[in-house]
């Protein structure tokens, strides 16, 4: 029988399928051409929604995340805007298992529950930001549904988990930077500081390279007025920054370039 027989069994996929609900539902895709180029990112998208399941180890879960793209978030901006990543995450591993049944009975046991929470946790968002589709990040929210605790106790493991790690461990809200903290600043000065470019700084720090230059170009603003000499108080007023955050720069310029300011006088600055 000649291979030309078989040509319609092969046409019979979900591409061609969307091209002909698009060439014949919707009037406005007209050129075929563009019904096919529809029909390809349809299918890219559905792969990327709905992976084999069977590539799934036991105690993993597929789940939507959001990708480390783009600066600041601002308040109130919905994740839809941003651009998302589904993959598959350990939500539970073969040690987990042995782990918590060597968990022992009492205080000792509630301690080492909350051990194994945070590493989990720790794992989880390792997991996303160093994953060859990503870095893909996690809501606070997302753990929670992930690992079936409140968003508050989330957050609290995660704190715990960065302070004993040494590692940013990079939620959404941490990464874009909703309400930076002048701990994100130090640590983000440190690393310029040490030498690294700005590209390195924000990978190592596990924020936004826009969100990165901002914040070394303020801090390098703070320095510059200090080595003219301006008064610590008039530099808010001079740069248009908030005087919380020129006062977290002024420390930190206190600490990597001490004699920029050893027979400065600095005055408080307001709130």
């Amino acid at each position: 029988m000649s291979s030309q027989a078989y040509q319609g069994s092969t046409k019979r996929t979900f591409k061609q399928a969307v091209v002909h609900l698009l060439e014949t539902e919707y009037s406005l895709v007209a050129n075929g051409r563009i019904a096919n180029l529809l029909a390809e990112d349809i299918h890219a998208m559905a792969e990327t929604f709905y992976p084999a399941a069977e590539r799934l180890s036991p105690g993993w879960m597929i789940f939507t995340g959001i990708k480390a793209e783009g600066g600041k978030a601002y308040p109130g901006q919905p994740t839809s805007t941003h651009k998302l990543a589904t993959i598959s995450w350990p939500v539970s591993v073969a040690e987990d298992t042995k782990e918590r049944a060597a968990v022992p009975q009492g205080k000792a046991g509630k301690q080492a529950r909350q051990n194994l929470l945070r590493k989990r946790l720790a794992r989880l968002v390792e997991h996303g930001w160093q994953h060859p589709r990503g870095p893909v990040l996690l809501t606070l929210a997302d753990l929670s549904l992930m690992v079936g605790l409140g968003t508050v106790e989330i957050s609290k493991l995660l704190a715990e988990a960065r302070l004993e790690t040494g590692k940013p461990l990079a939620t959404m809200g941490y990464y874009f930077d909703q309400g930076m903290k002048p701990t994100h600043k130090a640590e983000i000065v440190q690393l310029y500081e040490e030498g690294l470019d700005e590209a390195e700084v924000a990978y190592r720090s596990q924020h936004a390279q826009s969100s990165v230059g901002r914040y070394l170009r303020d801090y390098e603003r703070v320095k510059l007025s200090l080595r003219r000499r301006i008064p610590a108080e008039q530099i808010p007023s001079l740069t248009n920054m908030q005087p919380g955050v020129v006062r977290a720069y002024v420390n930190l310029v206190s600490k990597y370039h001490p004699d920029l300011l050893s027979d400065l006088e600095v005055a408080p600055i307001g709130a």
